[in-house]
């Protein structure tokens, strides 16, 4: 089978050779069946890949049914978050713009973060996990624009690390 971060043509073979002797066939469906589902469920879910786009399986209509948008999706991984001030990812800065090529046709469909900061070795009860949205969670707050991410934070976040995600399509045909 395909690898699932490759393009979505051809999504699965045209013909098959079933061998005809009971004892190869039902070897051979299990392998392809779960080789299907492997491919399938990857490019459905999709993966998420740090400053890399991947196809994640949606495909979007609006105004006219003739032009078909693929969506794409990455992710920005902060660790750690900045100390109750700003962190800005730009092309050339670590941690990096995970998008590189925003253009007329771009459209983010949806974004979102997590922060966490695990339980400490001496005992549970210790760990903060949170996700948040560009706004709304008083602790952290994130903007985009075409070029960078703005992450402000009014808390000390600097033990935490997480991940912003990022959902978008493009031009189509």
């Amino acid at each position: 089978m395909s690898n699932p971060m490759e393009l979505f043509s051809p999504f699965l073979a045209t013909t098959y050779n079933i061998p005809e002797e009971d004892d190869r066939l039902k070897t051979y469906l299990v392998d392809r069946f779960s080789s299907f589902a492997d491919v399938i469920n990857d490019k459905k879910i999709g993966v998420y890949s740090q400053a890399a786009e991947n196809l994640n399986g949606n495909k979007v209509f609006y105004d006219t049914t003739r032009t078909t948008r693929n969506g794409y999706q990455t992710l920005a991984r902060i660790n750690p978050f900045p100390n109750a001030g700003i962190l800005v990812l730009t092309l050339t800065s670590d941690p990096q713009f995970p998008i590189q090529d925003v253009n007329p046709e771009f459209v983010i469909t949806d974004m979102w973060g997590t922060a966490n900061k695990p339980c400490s070795s001496t005992g549970a009860g210790d760990g903060d996990y949170f996700s948040f949205m560009p706004q709304g969670d008083t602790r952290i707050r994130f903007s985009m624009s075409d070029i960078q991410i703005t992450i402000t934070t009014t808390v000390d976040l600097s033990a935490y690390n997480g991940f912003i995600f990022i959902e978008y399509l493009r031009n189509g045909s």
